[in-house]
């Protein structure tokens, strides 16, 4: 349990890349999910008060037989009990998603377990800073938790 008084640590005050809007645009890839095709998301991200934890909006766009386009709201923090990055998103399709997330130098890493047509799912989000305005991003998955399939990749630029 934080402390009253304390302050944002090193590991939170790396999340402040992350803050700011982003466009992110990309392919989905063909798999047992559909045809694929493109995506995009518009993002906004500021501190909460505090500074503890990142607010997040996105307005995207997905493949219809993906559910097409949505809103999501998502914050992201660091737990200090357990070392480790958290993410957790709403989505007006009416998922939630939760993940763990590690950074090593310039890449960060999240993964997450899902269901998908009644199977349990592992996934992977690898993002890679590639200047202080963009990064790549890599969403890959495991149907049997063993092989991984890339169900999409982009970019994210801030505007």
């Amino acid at each position: 349990m934080a402390q009253m008084g304390a302050k944002p640590g090193p590991e939170v005050q790396k999340l402040g890349y992350f803050v700011g809007t982003w466009t992110t645009e990309g392919t989905v890839s063909s798999g047992p999910w559909g045809a694929g095709g493109k995506f995009s998301w518009a993002e906004t991200t500021e501190w909460m008060s505090g500074g503890f934890f990142v607010i997040g909006h996105w307005d995207f766009k997905m493949p219809p037989e993906l559910g097409g386009d949505g809103k999501e709201i998502f914050l992201m923090g660091y737990d200090t009990n357990r070392n480790v990055y958290t993410f957790d998103a709403f989505s007006s399709h009416g998922r939630h998603q939760v993940s763990r997330g590690t950074v090593n130098g310039d890449r960060w890493t999240w993964t997450s377990e899902g269901t998908y047509d009644g199977q349990d799912t592992k996934q992977k989000m690898t993002m890679k800073i590639l200047s202080p305005t963009s990064y790549s991003l890599k969403l890959e998955v495991s149907m049997d938790r063993t092989t991984w399939m890339t169900f999409m990749e982009g970019k994210a630029t801030k505007r």
